[in-house]
């Protein structure tokens, strides 16, 4: 590139860094930079000709995402970077995504200007080819929308986003393979542990889920050496040519990000070609593998937990099968007993016994069902709350009891244990009310309630109604309050109890 970069600084003004600009300055002989403070800069685009951009995030009277907007209006496509103290990846994605070419945090290492330097030489020289910026700010929120649809699908498995991920990184990129690596390394000794491929997209014989290979002959070595990112254009050209991971690959071209678990290493989200690139990769691209690995991280981190919550449902679920099969061998004695001895003879004593029997088995399907819904929800759907209450209320023995349902809302749940919910919240109301007793179940601005004009609940019995055992009722168990509140944890909800109007109002919270 011949011509020099024209370079505006843009500053917060009075008690901005002065050495910020003199530093970029000297970084590159290809850079003329002028400085203005942020009052003063759209003035200056306006009159003078300018070849890109720089900004700190915090500038009096804007934000850094504010500035941009200001400078997009006039300025569509002189390429724009923002240079801040502020260095989280939330604020990167949302930098890219409102049209910003680059984003560098600040740090106190000598090289960040001489990046920096390197990043508006890039940014420029896309704008001064064949490219144009607008149309680069366009496949960029182009595939952030893409990438927002793959992440919030809840239809998609694990591994059906990461599959769709890495398909949409190659395709934006340009680059052939894309792959999730696993990487098993002690500390300080990375180059003595393995790499194996989780997921890939892409046909490189090497690069396929299953096959592992020593660290050392992978480019992922020194992804994890890195500060979060590894970018490699042109391997020959950065001095690949001797190196064992390029002898084994073959990869011309390769930009990989670190992944974490329980912010334990995990492995690097990753894609390559065996062709170098024609250019370096932009400020946009490499923020993208971020925002990529982090988002990995996160899905690694929810699958985990997921199935570490399903483990234990599992053996909460055996548990309480084997206590209650332990249980019921015993009373199945007592009642076959109790039978024999009531043919036998007619003793008062014997009716208060089956009773008892009864009450036993009741007890035992509570407690298993108590344990039961208090699995923690793993598998959610929509559900239409109006239909699950209407199905719920065809289950309770209602008498002449009124249900009304006042409500079009849907909510994220388990469809199996919130049908048991309403079965347990309307078959209390009937029991306390009695058999005329009017219910309603309505919408709240984060959940829904279930409502009754019965007798109510006085507010010194109202910490204790969800508590296991606890009855007002003698013919009652006192687990299906229990058993509700459970359902209620299990999804991540909460539940309390409200003012009616008279009667008992349960109100439950979805978020």
């Amino acid at each position: 590139m011949d011509d020099p970069i024209r370079t505006l600084f843009v500053t917060a003004g009075l008690g901005a860094d002065p050495g910020d600009p003199d530093r970029l300055a000297r970084a590159s002989d290809q850079l003329e930079v002028a400085t203005t403070p942020a009052a003063h800069a759209l003035e200056h685009l306006s009159a003078s000709e300018v070849d890109c951009v720089v900004a700190d995030y915090d500038l009096p009277g804007y934000d850094g995402l504010g500035f941009l907007e200001a400078v997009r209006d006039s300025h569509p496509r002189v390429p724009f970077l923002l240079f801040t103290d502020d260095g989280s990846e939330h604020l990167a994605g949302r930098a890219i995504a409102a049209g910003a070419t680059g984003y560098l945090p600040k740090s106190e290492d000598p090289e960040t200007y001489g990046t920096l330097a390197d990043r508006i030489e890039e940014s420029v020289e896309g704008t001064r080819g064949s490219v144009g910026l607008e149309l680069e700010g366009q496949a960029t929120i182009g595939l952030l929308s893409d990438i927002y649809a793959v992440t919030t699908d809840i239809e998609l498995t694990f591994e059906e986003k990461i599959r769709r991920l890495l398909e949409l990184g190659c395709d934006r990129l340009g680059l052939s393979y894309g792959f999730l690596s696993r990487i098993d390394a002690e500390e300080g000794h990375e180059s003595d542990g393995t790499q194996q491929i989780v997921l890939s997209h892409g046909e490189h014989d090497l690069l396929q889920p299953g096959l592992s290979c020593p660290l050392s002959e992978a480019y992922c070595r020194k992804t994890i050496q890195s500060d979060g990112l590894l970018a490699v254009s042109d391997a020959l050209a950065d001095g690949w040519e001797d190196d064992l991971a390029y002898d084994v690959f073959e990869l011309g071209s390769y930009i990989g990000g670190k992944v974490f678990v329980d912010n334990e290493l995990y492995g690097t989200l990753c894609f390559a070609s065996t062709e170098s690139r024609d250019a370096s990769f932009t400020d946009a691209e490499r923020t993208l593998i971020r925002l990529m690995s982090k988002w990995a991280s996160y899905e690694l981190d929810h699958d985990h937990v997921t199935t570490e919550l399903e483990r234990q449902n599992e053996r909460l679920e055996n548990f309480a099968s084997v206590l209650a099969h332990d249980l019921r061998n015993p009373l199945n004695v007592v009642d076959g007993r109790l039978e024999l001895a009531q043919a036998e003879c007619d003793s008062p004593h014997l009716e208060p016994i089956a009773d008892s029997v009864d009450r036993m088995e009741t007890l035992i399907d509570d407690v298993l069902d108590l344990a039961r819904e208090g699995q923690t929800v793993t598998e959610a759907e929509l559900v239409d709350l109006a239909g699950v209450a209407r199905e719920s209320w065809n289950h309770v023995a209602a008498g002449g009891a009124q249900l009304q349902v006042e409500t079009e809302q849907s909510v994220l749940a388990e469809q199996k244990r919130l049908t048991r919910l309403f079965e347990n919240l309307l078959r209390n109301a009937v029991e306390h009310g009695g058999e005329t007793v009017q219910i309603t179940v309505g919408s709240l601005d984060d959940g829904f309630y279930v409502e009754d004009d019965g007798p109510g609940i006085p507010e010194s019995d109202r910490d204790d109604v969800f508590k296991s055992g606890y009855t007002t009722n003698e013919a009652g168990t006192g687990y299906g309050l229990a058993i509700v509140s459970e359902i209620v944890d299990a999804h991540g909800w909460s539940i309390g109890i409200g003012d009616g109007d008279g009667g008992a109002r349960f109100e439950i919270r979805t978020r």
